[in-house]
């Protein structure tokens, strides 16, 4: 059985976990400094204190953070010299491969990781699970947000607890606006899921 979906390519039976991921490792596990990233990513450019003003780290951390970013690739510099200057977000795709799992790390991801320490789900999969789960989850989220998967099935493709694959779909929901106006995902429940797995992520999936 393998998958096919935006982030996650032949994740296999279960996704495996991916650890020592250079120059993005902290990005990954540092929600500030996934924050600073985003920001300047939304708003097109900013300058160090625009960002200071929005942080929620001391004005030497986001310095060190743009520093850090700066040199890792992920921002850069416009109008330097003229003033106070401004930094810009690059675009990444940054794909790993482990174990016949394929994985892809983008700006979009890194948005949602940047609110983990607001939505304990975010967090909990990562650290107990890894980001290919993470990364699989998140697809297949979007998934039934279209009506293709139940979170019954989320939770089984990705080994997931029924109640930790629901934690995510709500968190993933209002992070994502997915789904109509003030709706979220109470189709299913980790009390009242669909037992009919005739139709597993038939999309996704091929035997």
């Amino acid at each position: 059985m393998s998958y096919d979906t935006e982030h996650v390519r032949n994740a296999g039976e279960t996704p495996g976990m991916i650890t020592g991921i250079p120059t993005f490792t902290e990005l990954l596990e540092n929600p500030s400094l996934a924050s600073l990233y985003t920001s300047i990513s939304q708003s097109g450019t900013a300058t160090g204190p625009e960002l200071v003003e929005t942080a929620t780290v001391s004005k030497k951390t986001v310095y060190d953070y743009l520093h850090k970013l700066e040199q890792a690739g992920l921002i850069s510099t416009v109008n330097d010299g003229v003033g106070t200057a401004r930094y810009t977000a690059e675009e990444f795709e940054l794909t790993l491969t482990v174990r016949e799992t394929e994985v892809s790390i983008t700006p979009e991801l890194i948005a949602v990781i940047a609110q983990k320490n607001e939505y304990p789900a975010i967090g909990r999969v990562l650290e107990d699970h890894g980001i290919v789960t993470f990364a699989l989850a998140y697809d297949l989220v979007t998934a039934h947000s279209e009506g293709e998967v139940t979170i019954r099935q989320i939770a089984s493709l990705t080994d997931l607890s029924s109640g930790t694959a629901y934690d995510l779909v709500e968190a993933l929901y209002s992070i994502l606006d997915l789904g109509d106006d003030d709706s979220s995902p109470t189709t299913y429940t980790p009390a009242d899921f669909d037992d009919d797995e005739s139709n597993l992520l038939e999309e996704f999936t091929d035997s």
